[in-house]
């Protein structure tokens, strides 16, 4: 048997650093989605942002991007 990896799934890291995101929302992604890049493409098309924190890039969902 072999195994294909299926993507990528890319996850809300909080609205800051020192919380989790209340939903643990994730990215849908789309069927034909396959890289992180992609996945993050879809993202943005959903409002997600991939802002600056602790000198790092973070993927934000639009929940937790309101202040």
């Amino acid at each position: 048997m072999t195994a294909f990896p299926i993507g990528y799934e890319v996850a809300c890291d909080g609205p800051d650093e020192a919380r989790e995101c209340p939903a643990s929302a994730a990215v849908r992604r789309c069927f034909a989605s396959r890289s992180a890049t992609e996945v993050r493409e879809d993202g943005r098309a959903q409002g997600w942002t991939r802002p600056r924190r602790a000198g790092r890039r973070v993927d934000v969902c639009p929940d937790c991007r309101k202040p």
